[in-house]
């Protein structure tokens, strides 16, 4: 029989707890149990007047809605207040009834300026530690990259006095053109893809020049240094080998190939054995080039052989159509040597093909999922807080996963034993002894 639902219209209705409407298994409520924001109030007791002045909005119940725009990947506040209004779950996690009036937007903003990128480096900070504390963080192999996020800002407006956001960039995107922006360093657990250190600098900063920066900032937040750090070819360099090599840590990224203004008419400087001792490169024919000067504009070292030594040998015609051969190298050649050497390797290669689908795909998750490609905001400060506020949400869903297989097994075993049992099941007699007895019989 064809039915229709009658309007019931506005009635008075009581609703249970909103605890008892979010499912165990709910994402949201599973992230929730490794949260703590126990350090907040702490944290900001300084940014607030503790005597004076009107109640503020509890700063957990800020962090917490921050936090939501983050997990659910809304890049506007208003947007996310809005979302918050009529989500239940939403609600919950932020601990307001469902009659409860919701912060104003302004607030949040506002908050955001009091509060500073301290408190969310802080929630970042722990959110490893509690990771490396449930054993999830290996940390013996790391991958470090840079990804680009667009800023909202006009093209014609990039680096002028009255721009809107005086800290975005030109940089290259992966659509092949140049766009305004950030972009955001991240170094990365390769087993648990823990993210354990990011920094973030305008689209045109350097993956090389920030490689070190970060990589330190990741040591100190873990327990013992990782044996590699692996990267594409941008860190692939003489200073960051070395750089590396001071903090116990292997790099692992292929070095760039040695180049000559000869092309390959001419022996390419790898012909050249290098004596770190005695500082001077050995040629195919056994002579030695000497260091003659450093030009100071880049730093290179020059040397140069001998005349004498070029005009007689018979191998002149393949190494250079001058008087005498000259090399010039960047200051930090001898490890540059040593990264080619070590890339050769089956270790290397190994631990190299590891790195793309580790650290692209937390990139691919935090874009697609969290809305890192594109700016919440203006200005430096708040873009680091956004890519904390992400990354400190991908590691407690990595931290939430992992716990997530205990209560499986749990209920994996009680199958089982229900199966054992077949239409039986276990009672205590009053005595104390288990009995097992028919389920129709009860």
């Amino acid at each position: 029989m064809q039915s229709k639902r009658e309007d019931r219209g506005y009635e008075l209705t009581l609703l249970p707890p909103l605890e008892s409407l979010i499912p165990s298994d709910y994402p949201l409520r599973r992230l929730n149990q490794v949260l703590d924001l126990s350090f907040v109030h702490e944290a900001v007791r300084d940014r607030y007047c503790q005597d004076n002045g009107r109640p503020s909005i509890d700063p957990e119940v800020i962090l917490r809605l921050f936090l939501l725009q983050a997990i659910a990947g809304i890049g506007h506040v208003r947007q996310l207040l809005r979302e918050v209004q009529v989500n239940l779950a939403y609600r919950w996690f932020i601990g307001y009834a469902v009659d409860e009036k919701l912060p104003d937007h302004s607030t949040l903003s506002k908050a955001l300026d009091r509060f500073g990128d301290e408190v969310f480096d802080e929630l970042f900070a722990r959110s490893i530690a509690q990771c490396q504390q449930s054993g999830l963080l290996e940390g013996k192999v790391l991958h470090i990259d840079a990804t680009t996020i667009r800023a909202d800002l006009d093209r014609d407006r990039v680096g002028k006095p009255d721009s809107p956001d005086p800290d975005a960039r030109y940089g290259h995107f992966p659509d092949g053109k140049r766009h305004p922006g950030y972009k955001q360093h991240t170094v990365a657990d390769d087993k648990s893809r823990v993210v354990v250190g990011l920094s973030v600098t305008p689209a045109n900063g350097s993956e090389h020049n920030e490689a070190v920066s970060v990589l330190d900032e990741a040591l100190e937040r873990l327990e013992r240094p990782p044996q590699a750090v692996c990267g594409d070819k941008a860190y692939g360099s003489g200073r960051n080998f070395e750089e590396f090599k001071q903090r116990g840590v292997r790099l692992v990224s292929p070095p760039l190939k040695p180049q000559t203004y000869t092309g390959d008419r001419y022996y390419s400087i790898e012909a050249f054995a290098y004596d770190e001792a005695r500082d001077v490169f050995v040629c195919p024919h056994g002579k030695e080039l000497k260091h003659v000067r450093t030009a100071p504009e880049r730093g290179r070292r020059v040397y140069r052989a001998l005349r004498a030594d070029c005009r007689q040998c018979p191998l002149k015609s393949q190494c250079t159509a001058g008087k005498q051969r000259h090399l010039k190298v960047g200051p930090h050649h001898a490890g540059l040597v040593k990264l080619r050497t070590d890339s050769k390797t089956e270790s290397f290669k190994k631990l190299y093909a590891s790195r793309a689908p580790n650290i692209e795909g937390v990139f691919a998750e935090a874009k697609q999922w969290h809305s890192l490609g594109r700016a919440w905001r203006r200005g430096l400060t708040k873009m680091r807080v956004q890519c904390l506020l992400i990354a400190a949400v991908l590691n407690f869903k990595r931290l939430a996963a992992a716990q997530r297989p205990l209560s499986s097994l749990f209920t994996l075993l009680q199958a089982l034993w229900r199966a054992i049992l077949g239409p039986h099941r276990a009672i205590t007699d009053s005595h104390g002894k288990l009995r097992f007895v028919h389920s129709q019989l009860r």
